[in-house]
């Protein structure tokens, strides 16, 4: 009796392979599935031209480098949950707290309001207040302060209430314009975790919790 075999195909091997586009599945399972798959290559390749052992070493480091990055991504990935679970546990503790961060806006009510701003070293700076349209409406004339986190009470009862917006400018001994940042306070009313991370929400605005730079009892 005569027999034939068809050589350089390989039978289909029931490895479940959709499941290759589950990330879900672990790094073992696919090196399970892979080394049926090269065991199949094996018993069907032709011999008159087999498969290199070089082609072979490649194929197999190349997959266990796959396994060794899913192993990694999965680790990162639960870092980064457990990260994002400790931010959230600190910021819900900020509700309801006065949070100091970068920004330029005020509120005025009855004429009174209060500003923040870091300085970078002691020295004279001058205090600006505009109104919504940009439009300079007080100008508060140079002051000593120390260096650091400055706060200064602004009493005015001519100002209507309203948002504002303030600018610090100063000058060193030398006389050069030296950059003040300046802040911001805000009760934190909500705290927002998806796709960007944890930020906070205050004066209508969302901030992210590694940019608080102060938290106060509001």
């Amino acid at each position: 009796m005569e027999t034939s075999a068809t050589y350089g195909k390989i039978p289909v091997v029931d490895t479940n392979a959709g499941r290759y586009t589950n990330s879900s599945q672990s790094a073992d399972q696919l090196r399970m599935d892979f080394l049926k798959l090269l065991t199949a290559q094996l018993e069907y390749q032709d011999p008159l031209d087999p498969v290199e052992n070089t082609e072979f070493t490649s194929q197999m480091a190349q997959f266990t480098g796959l396994g060794e990055q899913q192993k990694s991504n999965q680790l990162l990935e639960q870092l980064v949950k457990a990260q994002n679970l400790g931010q959230m546990n600190q910021a819900v503790s900020y509700i309801g707290k006065m949070a100091v961060v970068a920004g330029d806006g005020v509120a005025i009510n009855n004429g009174a309001g209060r500003v923040r701003f870091d300085m970078p070293q002691a020295g004279m700076a001058t205090i600006n207040l505009f109104d919504e349209n940009g439009v300079l409406v007080k100008n508060i004339s140079a002051q000593n302060f120390d260096r650091g986190m400055q706060s200064f009470a602004l009493n005015d009862p001519t100002l209507p209430n309203g948002n504002y917006r303030f600018a610090v400018s100063m000058r060193d001994a030398e006389g050069n314009d030296v950059a003040v940042t300046t802040l911001e306070s805000g009760v934190v009313r909500s705290v927002i975790n998806d796709s960007t991370g944890v930020t906070l929400e205050l004066n209508g605005r969302r901030v992210n919790l590694a940019d608080v730079r102060q938290v106060e009892q509001s």
